[in-house]
């Protein structure tokens, strides 16, 4: 079963599953919004071998219906926000969600693959931060610092992790964590998703410079593989960071006026200091090190460069008539 399978990533997993030739069930807020199920009803194999169900992180007992009978649970739901949000908005439905998921599984259940994100493994928010540290899963993100500053998403996603290897400590299942970065690459779904939202971002006018920071990327198929194969392979085991490239945002503008030379759009003047991301990895203008290495081999992963994920991102954002 794989909760949210509407989401961005999620869609993509049930796609693959699907091609397996597995039957899978999926979770969704709701079933009569045709702008989230329509497309998953529409893969390959999905008529014969995929069901929907209706569930919601925070109501006990709502994902006992999907569970049923289920070999394994890939848990995907969770809000991701960059801007805003709240504690209440971000931090309770990831803390709640998934011990709420996690206590619902049955008895048929071997493995549990979660999807939580390397913003539990390097956010730091620690300008002294050594630029030449490298990240691997080893580490773990600040949970004091990401406190003090209301960063809500990172906190949500790591207490999330924490308390999902708390409750897995004592069960007859086993529990693989997917840390994946910023994802980007095609959508299978209509609605904008916040990941490719940043690169609309640049296409659209909405940005009217460029952050002068380094942003590290991981492909949506990449990302659905890794979940699959966690599964899939029965030695896998603990967590997997998942990151294809780091690549500066001048570097992506330069490349998006490639791809659209006629967009007046695409900024070209690089900002003092990165925002946002300023407190993730390397502290502006370095870019982060990271060693993915124990997902490669573990899981058989070749990741995909930078460029195919924008060039994808971008070709159904177009598609999907976002720009």
């Amino acid at each position: 079963c794989v909760t949210g399978a509407s989401g961005f990533i999620a869609s993509h997993l049930v796609d693959i599953l699907l091609k397996k030739g597995y039957i899978v069930h999926g979770t969704v807020r709701s079933l009569e919004n045709k702008q989230k199920v329509d497309h998953l009803m529409a893969l390959e194999g999905a008529k014969d071998r995929l069901k929907l169900y209706e569930a919601d992180l925070l109501k006990q007992g709502s994902f006992n219906a999907a569970f049923a009978d289920c070999v394994c649970v890939f848990h995907t739901a969770s809000p991701f926000f960059i801007k805003g949000g709240s504690e209440e908005k971000l931090v309770t439905p990831a803390l709640n969600g998934t011990q709420n998921v996690l206590n619902s599984i049955p008895d048929t259940v071997k493995r549990v693959v979660l999807t939580a994100s390397t913003a539990s493994i390097y956010a730091h928010y620690n300008p002294e931060q050594d630029p030449k540290y490298i990240y691997t899963e080893k580490d773990w993100s600040d949970i004091k610092r990401m406190t003090d500053k209301k960063a809500w998403y990172p906190l949500g996603k790591t207490l999330a992790e924490k308390k999902a290897w708390e409750i897995a400590q004592n069960q007859p299942w086993s529990l693989v964590v997917i840390n994946p970065t910023l994802v980007w690459g095609p959508m299978l779904q209509s609605t904008l998703n916040t990941s490719s939202q940043t690169i609309l971002s640049f296409l659209n006018g909405e940005k009217k410079s460029i952050p002068n920071s380094w942003k590290t990327v991981v492909d949506v198929r990449d990302t659905a593989l890794a979940h699959a194969h966690a599964y899939e392979i029965e030695s896998a085991s603990g967590r997997y960071m998942l990151i294809g490239a780091c690549v500066k945002f001048a570097t992506i503008c330069d490349y998006l006026r490639e791809l659209y030379p006629n967009n007046t759009n695409i900024p070209t003047k690089e900002e003092k200091l990165g925002g946002f991301f300023a407190a993730f990895g390397a502290p502006p203008p370095n870019p982060t090190l990271y060693d993915c290495s124990k997902a490669e081999k573990e899981l058989g992963l070749a990741m995909r460069g930078w460029k195919e994920q924008v060039k994808m991102t971008c070709e159904t954002l177009k598609f999907h008539k976002h720009f």
